[in-house]
């Protein structure tokens, strides 16, 4: 009788894969020739893409043009940009626990009003201008960039 341990101890460090349906299931291949520098430079792409090569062909061949991974120089600005919106969410907070008078007073200063504008109006450009360049490059999913749009 042929008869499997599943006990905890074999199957120690081995995971479930989940079944699929038949139809899900990739078992077909397509098989291409190309010179190792279009070789290289596919596995480049993918690469940029955070994708394995097939993925990234699949996706190509589908008509789906899957957006490159942020570059070092702008995953530092995202997290600036992050830094930026605990700033704003500070302020906020700041005038939401103050009262209402208070607030009003604040607010008619105009001396104060302006130079808070002019310290406001730098970053909110600079924001406006990574997020159209994450944008242009495609780097967002159409989903996220209709909310921002929206914004």
């Amino acid at each position: 009788m042929n008869h499997k341990d599943n006990s905890p101890d074999n199957n120690a460090g081995k995971t479930r894969r989940k079944k699929l349906p038949p139809e899900a299931v990739r078992s077909c291949t397509v098989t291409t020739k190309m010179t190792a520098a279009e070789r290289e430079k596919i596995h480049d792409i993918a690469a940029g893409c955070n994708l394995t090569p097939s993925d990234y062909m699949r996706q190509r061949a589908l008509g789906y043009e899957p957006p490159s991974a942020l570059t070092e120089e702008e995953s530092a600005l995202l997290h600036n940009l992050d830094g930026c919106r605990v700033d704003i969410l500070n302020f906020a907070n700041a005038l939401a626990g103050m009262k209402h008078d208070a607030r009003i007073i604040l607010f008619q200063k105009v001396s104060f009003m302006l130079d808070w504008y002019r310290l406001v109006v730098p970053i909110t450009n600079a924001v406006t201008e990574f997020l159209n360049s994450v944008i242009n490059g495609g780097r967002l999913s159409p989903r996220t960039r209709k909310t921002i749009i929206k914004i």
